[in-house]
């Protein structure tokens, strides 16, 4: 049994905590929000509860928003932790020791891999917490189908990884200090000589169902058991340790032994900085298996929560409790959180125009439209790019970061992003803050609609979305038109949109689609209403208009994040080249035009009769100097044997021609 536990734990288990006289065994719904309602509410807090595990906790002016246990998370990293090899790529990137493992959806790759390995596997799903479809010390082919089958039960994606020896630990992390660790042992079961196993788990179930961190996780799952040979009618002998699961969550019907003061340091430190490669959680569950049976201890971090539960070190089966929501509620407190800004009164701040050729949108195969973007505008800037995964990157400008997910930014927090994904609980949301002045009768079919972007409370573009044709009561063909009028809201729509962006916790990027019969005139003379807000929404609608000026959503969202970076301070280089070898009749002209696009770069390309190719490279020096790099090597069928470049003075071109 001790295995499970770091050298020296034994008298923890002398006697196991008695939780049966707490107020919390008779609540209502989650644990969680129960425990930091009832702490902020014994700290003389205010809290007010919306629905979906939302709640503020206020405090002289402070507001501090909750999605059930952890605060205003960000969505991206939020996103990062829950798509493990992600979270393991960000922290391996910073030198926090994980597993050796790869990603598969092919169930013969996947085996193939294991018996490359030659070693004991554990098989979970790529998207999922608490335990769910995870096995452990898979060797055989029996086995592994086994497992497969079971993850795939909870993702298409599986993630193989190497078994790593040791205990089970998880360090809860606040405000990136370590407050406490719990050592999770498997479900199990110690015989009398008497009862058989499923007698004795009956036996513990009812003393889980006095604890009210364990009440509803019951001991169901028998998945080691049944991998052993064994089965619940089998009587173990007086002492024996019978393990039922793989796996160690108390979900899965573990124990939890609180023992943050015997975990040795170097392990709480490895935990610590594990959690500091996500700074945009302040409360971070650190998963470890640790090795303290050798002369080194030895561990590895296997998985970020970004919503830990806090119960179990609240209510631990052994060890002493820790008062996770006080600590939590004095971190988010110390810092000085104002209520959510009245961002309502701001104005239209115009997004630079977008001068690139629209039928270049899509960069390349596997990536989308979202990121290309982001990489364009930040390349202008001098800013770099450092790409996680086809859609998570990092943009840096060398002094600070910020993570992406597409073209959602670290700074949007994940009750925004849950509040409009929940079609339902947003239109609540935006009808109670009174963005809805249609009236029952109005066919919302006649009125036209728009979408306006939103960035740190800003407006910086607008978009006239099309329209129904026809009369009276009677809709017509619908009409895309996509016509810029960002210079033309009329001020009253701009603060319904900027009220709707409060109303939806603030994301920091946003779209807003107002529908209304014309969005110049005042909204007290028509019939309105907000129908959306999204965090993610697309540039390309923008960016292209059919009418109007293009505007660059995705400048201006990486102008608001790194004010300071290089935007147009330094002189554009422009320079005259000719590439020789075979580069005409292999695309090679396509080609330099989607990098000069991707690049910012303007300029133009065409075939000189001889069998080369002239560039004119126009824009950032960085820019430029990266795309003349690749144009040494061109597209896969190309060949370059030579490449002279001569320097020009600027020039007016706004675009990226090919010249046939």
């Amino acid at each position: 049994m001790f295995d499970h536990v770091p050298v020296g734990t034994d008298k923890l288990f002398e006697v196991e905590n008695d939780f049966s006289e707490s107020p919390l065994m008779e609540r209502e719904g989650d644990i969680a929000t129960a425990l930091i309602s009832a702490e902020a509410e014994r700290q003389n807090f205010e809290v007010k509860r919306y629905k979906k595990l939302v709640y503020d906790v206020l405090y002289n002016n402070n507001r501090v928003t909750f999605l059930q246990n952890s605060p205003e998370n960000s969505a991206v990293y939020s996103y990062c932790a829950r798509q493990k090899h992600i979270a393991k790529e960000l922290m391996a990137r910073q030198g926090v020791p994980v597993p050796e493992g790869k990603v598969f959806e092919d169930v013969e790759a996947a085996w193939n891999y294991i018996e490359s390995c030659d070693a004991g596997m554990v098989l979970k799903p790529l998207d999922r917490a608490y335990g769910s479809g995870v096995t452990t010390d898979v060797r055989t082919r029996e086995h592994f189908l086994e497992a497969w089958g079971y993850a795939r039960e909870y993702g298409r994606e599986v993630l193989v990884e190497k078994c790593i020896k040791g205990y089970d630990l998880r360090v809860v992390v606040v405000g990136g200090q370590a407050i406490a660790a719990l050592s999770r042992i498997p479900a199990h079961v110690i015989g009398d000589g008497q009862s058989t196993i499923q007698e004795l788990v009956d036996r513990k179930n009812l003393q889980r169902e006095k604890n009210p961190s364990l009440q509803i996780d019951l001991i169901t799952r028998f998945d080691l058991l049944k991998h052993n040979g064994r089965s619940l009618d089998d009587v173990p002998g007086k002492g024996e340790y019978v393990q039922l699961t793989s796996v160690a969550n108390t979900s899965a019907g573990g124990d939890a032994v609180q023992l943050l003061h015997l975990v040795p340091q170097e392990v709480v430190k490895i935990a610590e900085k594990a959690a500091r490669c996500f700074p945009g959680l302040t409360q971070t569950g650190v998963d470890l298996m640790v090795d303290d049976r050798g002369d080194e201890v030895l561990s590895h971090v296997i998985e970020i929560n970004s919503n830990p539960g806090i119960c179990d070190a609240v209510f631990p089966s052994y060890g002493s409790p820790v008062n996770v929501p006080g600590k939590l509620l004095r971190h988010v407190f110390s810092t000085a959180r104002r209520e959510r800004a009245d961002i309502t009164e701001g104005g239209v701040v115009p997004a630079s125009p977008y001068v690139f050729a629209p039928r270049l949108r899509v960069r390349a195969t596997g990536e989308s439209e979202q990121v290309a973007y982001i990489e364009q505008a930040a390349i202008l800037a001098n800013l770099s790019v450092s790409h996680i995964s086809p859609y998570v990157f990092e943009v840096s400008d060398g002094t600070g970061e910020v993570l992406f997910y597409q073209g959602m930014p670290d700074r949007t927090n994940i009750i925004s992003r849950k509040v409009s994904r929940d079609r339902k609980w947003l239109k609540e949301i935006l009808s109670e803050a009174g963005l809805d002045n249609s009236g029952p009768r109005t066919d919302t079919r006649q009125l036209c609609q728009y979408r306006l972007i939103v960035i740190n409370g800003k407006v910086v573009a607008g978009i006239d979305g099309g329209a129904y044709t026809g009369e009276g009561n009677t809709a017509g063909k619908y009409v895309d038109q996509r016509r810029d009028i960002t210079e033309s809201i009329h001020p009253g729509f701009v603060k319904a949109a900027l009220e709707g962006v409060k109303a939806t916790f603030s994301p920091y990027f946003a779209g807003v689609d107002v529908l209304a019969e014309d969005i110049e005139l005042s909204p007290g003379e028509q019939s309105w209403q907000v129908l959306d807000v999204m965090c993610n929404p697309n540039f390309v609608l923008h960016h292209y208009p059919s009418e109007g000026v293009g505007r660059d959503i995705a400048g201006a969202l990486l102008r608001s994040l790194f004010p300071n970076a290089d935007w147009g301070c330094t002189t554009d280089r422009c320079v005259y080249v000719v590439v020789k070898g075979r580069v005409q009749g292999v695309g090679y002209r396509d080609w330099v035009q989607r990098e000069a696009v991707r690049h910012g770069v303007q300029g133009w390309v065409r075939n000189l009769p001889h069998g080369d190719v002239e560039i004119f490279l126009n824009g950032p020096p960085a820019a430029v100097a990266s795309l003349l790099t690749l144009c040494e090597e061109g597209p896969v069928r190309a060949r370059v044997s030579e490449i002279s470049v001569k320097e020009y003075g600027p020039m007016n071109q706004r675009a990226f021609l090919v010249y046939r």
